[in-house]
């Protein structure tokens, strides 16, 4: 990898957190949501062991990952998204992202209400791969499942109802993110003159918490807020899961969204090996009204942000896009359907 990519931190310590003993009580409860306000407090990361999703749902979407991306470039530039934003289909390289192909849910999922196809689009499959909509259906269902119960720690890790998200997520924007990177060097795609090509460009994530699976050994840096980057160690069985800049605000930043970039694996002297990953962004209801939670409002930390419905939030995140458009000047201090 190119001297842009290398760390210029220490590797970072993740925290652990096992929720295999969730339903054993409120003791359990208990210790399993301290250690998450912790870590979502320190780093806005952690690990997630006990996270319930079997070996052969991750070897699943291995094998859809290397299905797809080793298609010709051709084969996959047919199914390019209308608009560069949808969060549906192909993604080409880029200069600070690589390859990536995406699904979310749809307003079909749910028959019983009038969801926006604009905010809940239909996904675009490619034909002649008939095990990859399956394998990729199984793990984003069962990361849905995980970013439910994880919905749950995060009530109790805020001193608030187990179940006080879930009249914010009935019908949560989800979106499933599949990347791949070839071995470095040229591992994204061709940039301005002079440029370093190899390094994915730092961001965060916009909705509440990302739930990341990757079979690669390395390829993943964090960043806080002194500017340094920090390399992400692999550690079997367990996924990796971070704050996103919803729940931030939602706890008037007492939990952080700290921004990330992937790496091309190998480089110079290392073997070459690709970069894959599954990531599932769990957003929330469109027009869900976000306001901080009374337990992150005190003497020392006063309310910092205005409602906002998380389209709009989105939207606003998201700037100029086909969200702007969507959501318009309704975005700040009202429910959509009002």
């Amino acid at each position: 990898m190119g001297p842009a990519a290398k760390a210029t931190g220490s590797t970072l310590d993740v925290p652990f957190i096992d929720i295999s003993a969730w339903e054993n009580g409120p003791r359990a409860q208990s210790a399993i949501a301290a250690r998450m306000d912790a870590a979502a407090a320190d780093t806005g990361l952690m690990r997630i062991a006990g996270h319930g999703i079997p070996e052969n749902i991750h070897a699943g979407i291995a094998d859809a990952i290397e299905l797809f991306f080793d298609r010709p470039p051709a084969a996959k530039l047919r199914y390019l998204a209308a608009e560069p934003d949808l969060d549906r289909g192909y993604t080409r390289p880029g200069p600070a992202h690589p390859e990536s192909f995406h699904i979310g849910t749809r307003a079909d999922d749910f028959p019983d209400r009038a969801l926006p196809f604009e905010i809940y689009p239909d996904n675009i499959w490619p034909v002649g791969l008939p095990r990859f909509q399956p394998q990729v259906m199984a793990w984003f269902d069962a990361a849905q499942r995980l970013a439910r119960r994880l919905m749950q720690v995060c009530a109790v890790a805020l001193d608030l109802p187990e179940g006080f998200f879930e009249p914010y997520t009935g019908h949560s924007i989800d979106t499933l993110r599949l990347d791949h990177l070839a071995p470095a060097p040229g591992a994204f795609g061709p940039g301005p003159a002079g440029a370093d090509p190899v390094v994915s460009g730092g961001r965060t994530d916009i909705g509440l918490l990302r739930i990341l699976w990757s079979d690669a050994a390395s390829g993943l840096q964090f960043g806080d807020e002194q500017g340094r980057w920090h390399d992400i160690e692999p550690w079997p069985g367990t996924l990796l899961v971070n704050v996103g800049d919803l729940l931030a605000r939602w706890t008037n930043d007492r939990w952080l969204s700290v921004p990330h970039r992937v790496v091309p694996p190998g480089g110079p002297g290392a073997p070459a090996a690709h970069w894959r990953s599954a990531a599932l962004t769990h957003s929330g209801d469109f027009d869900a009204l976000v306001t901080t939670l009374p337990t992150c409002v005190g003497a020392d930390r006063p309310d910092y942000y205005e409602p906002v419905t998380i389209a709009g939030h989105i939207a606003a995140k998201v700037g100029g896009s086909r969200w702007e458009r969507i959501v318009g000047p309704r975005r700040v201090i009202a429910p959509l359907d009002t």
